[in-house]
Parts: C-alpha cells; sequence; structure tokens
C-alpha cells in the first residue's frame, strides 16, 4: 500500500547553532529540540515510516556527494536499527577500519553482505558508492543507478523491501576543486574509481575550514514508498532487470517531486549515469 513519503530536514550546524524556525516554519516536528553542546547535525522530522514492520528493509541513500554527510547523519533514524554497508576498502585502511568495526559497519562484497542479510537485519545502504563520490558536484545533480543492479539481486534473494531516501543539499555541502570536476578530469576520475575502487578529488566546503562542510547550507531529506520484494532464491535477470527499471523510477519520482523544497533544486534536473 503506497503512503505519502515523509520529509526529513537536516540542518548541519558544525561551526555554529542558529534556530531552524526560518526553515520550513511550522511544516516539521521536533526530533531533537536542541543540538549537542559540541555541534552537528540538528534534525527535525515527521515520523510516518512503520518500524514495526516484520519483513526487513534495505534503505538506500542518494546522492551519496563528496563526504555523505547526511547519509550518515540520518541513517540510524529509519528502521529497526539498521547497519550501515560501506565500500570494501574503507575496512582495508588504518584506523579507519578499526572506526567502522566499532560502529558495526558491514562490507558491501558480496560474501559479507549475503551473510549479514541471512539474518534478516535492516541495512542502510548508498547505492551510487565510489562512483557517485565522483560524479558529486554542486553544480550539476547526478546519481549512478543505472549500472547498479547487485542491490536489487541481493533484495530479492533475500526478501529485503527498498526505501529509497534522497538528500537534497548533499551535493551542495562542498564544492569540487577545478579542474577536477570538468567532463575530461570527470572520464578519467570514473574510470579510476571502476577499476580500483579509489575515488579521487578534494572538495571544500567552509571557506573557514574547507574541510567542514557548508554551514549555511540547508538540506531536506525526503523518503519514498516501500517496495515490496518477493522472495526468489535465483531471480533471473529479466526479473533484476524488472525490478531495477521500478526502483529507478520510484527514484527519480522521488527526486521530482520534491525538489522544489530546496531552493537550489528546484530547476536542477536529475542526471543518471
Amino acid at each position: 500500500r503506497n503512503r505519502r513519503p515523509h520529509i526529513t530536514q537536516t540542518i548541519w550546524n558544525s561551526l555554529h547553532f542558529p534556530g531552524p524556525n526560518d526553515l520550513f516554519p511550522g511544516q516539521l516536528n521536533k526530533l531533537h529540540d536542541k543540538p549537542s553542546a559540541r555541534g552537528g547535525p540538528h534534525i527535525e522530522s515527521r515520523e510516518t515510516e512503520d518500524k514495526s514492520k516484520a519483513k526487513p528493509t534495505m534503505f538506500c541513500h542518494h546522492p551519496h556527494g563528496v563526504v555523505a554527510i547526511n547519509p550518515c547523519s540520518m541513517g540510524s533514524k529509519f528502521g529497526r536499527n539498521p547497519r550501515a554497508v560501506v565500500a570494501p576498502a574503507c575496512l582495508k585502511m588504518p584506523f579507519c577500519r578499526q572506526l567502522m568495526e566499532c560502529l558495526g559497519m558491514v562490507s558491501s562484497a558480496g560474501p559479507a553482505m549475503k551473510s549479514f542479510m541471512k539474518q534478516g537485519q535492516d541495512m542502510a545502504i548508498i547505492p551510487g558508492g565510489v562512483e557517485e563520490v565522483v560524479l558529486a558536484s554542486s553544480k550539476v545533480e547526478r546519481s549512478y543507478i543505472l549500472k547498479r543492479k547487485g542491490f536489487i539481486k541481493y533484495a530479492l534473494q533475500n526478501g529485503y523491501d527498498l526505501v529509497p531516501l534522497y538528500h537534497l543539499g548533499e551535493t551542495s555541502l562542498f564544492d569540487v576543486m577545478y579542474p577536477l570536476d570538468t567532463p575530461t578530469a570527470l572520464k578519467v576520475r570514473l574510470w579510476l574509481a571502476k577499476k580500483v575502487s579509489l575515488a579521487t578529488g578534494i572538495g571544500f566546503g567552509w571557506s573557514f575550514f574547507p574541510l567542514v562542510p557548508k554551514p549555511d547550507m540547508k538540506c531536506v531529506t525526503v523518503v519514498g514508498n516501500r517496495i515490496a520484494m518477493p522472495i526468489v532464491e535465483e531471480p533471473s535477470r529479466e526479473m533484476v532487470e524488472q525490478y531495477h527499471a521500478a526502483y529507478v523510477e520510484a527514484l527519480k519520482k522521488l527526486y521530482y517531486e520534491h525538489r522544489e523544497l530546496h531552493p537550489l533544486y528546484r530547476d536542477r534536473d536529475l542526471e543518471l549515469w
């Protein structure tokens, strides 16, 4: 049964604590009244997702952006204690691996993901992966999804429903340094990402401290309707294609029906790669 998508707004307050009342006033219910003493994301939300559902759910976050600020800050807000899925390269880097393991993250490598999904626990993924990091741009909205079909197959094999999420503003938190965003450089970087899973590029956020996202950039997260998936141990290629096409259409619908919620995205089309 289709239900109206619900909206979650994230305001990144790393360096200051402005009140959220001037952003979409009266539209959202508060989840946290006050930001933490050290800053961080201040989140307001209107919950409609039924967390008591028995069927496991795969929450699919789009887009990745340069750093995936919104997917990281919003990932645990939906579902029943979902586990995050990360690229295998993240679990091979010193310090990063220990941090990821402490947070209970799961590798997106086939065997690890299949083993985890047999437990039937909710999970949060970013289908665009490393390629979507490369495609991140504050000028053009892109999603790497046309060739990303593995998560569809795994969802069918393990009976996971899919819930798409789109973070408007994620790609505007950082600017990619010129000339890394030119067409030629983009092709080279995308080739490297596919060959060695390496996301090359440099993002600049706040002008006073580039490693921090722009503190005055507001972000709006929209959550789409649940896509029910059957359980098929060995889905055919045609079946994977069918459900992948349905997911892509749901993602496009989610973006275009809600892009007017963010001033920078009202007239911005979504490029599918």
